[in-house]
């Protein structure tokens, strides 16, 4: 015969466990549903993509006048130039990659740039 504490355990932790799923569930729906229509759906999907494609398009324009400010300084010109030459030279390296060599390339320029000054 089972123990009645055990059993009153079991449903205490099913109690709770549905408890969460529900408050789980209308949480996901909370934050899912854009349109406020009470329900994650395709047009939700649609929303997203559209505040998504705004977020990326207001980040390259960013991105396009900090490049422009930067390559209007010398340390930002040279940095560019060893970038590029870095990628072109490590592209056929298959472990380092073009990407590892315009880090390694845009680092040298900089370090050319410092060592400029200096002089």
């Amino acid at each position: 015969m089972p123990d009645k504490s055990a059993k009153s355990a079991r449903e205490k932790i099913a109690g709770a466990a549905k408890s969460t799923g529900r408050f789980v569930r209308g949480a996901a729906t909370f934050v899912g549903d854009l349109n406020r229509d009470g329900k994650v759906d395709q047009a939700d999907a649609k929303i997203a993509a559209g505040k998504a494609m705004k977020v990326a398009s207001a980040t390259a324009v960013g991105a396009g006048k900090l490049g422009k400010a930067v390559l209007q300084h010398d340390m930002g010109k040279d940095a560019a130039a060893g970038a590029a030459i870095g990628a072109v030279v490590a592209a056929p390296i298959p472990i380092v990659g073009p990407v590892a060599g315009a880090a390694v390339g845009a680092m040298a320029g900089v370090i050319k740039n410092v060592r400029s000054r200096r002089n």
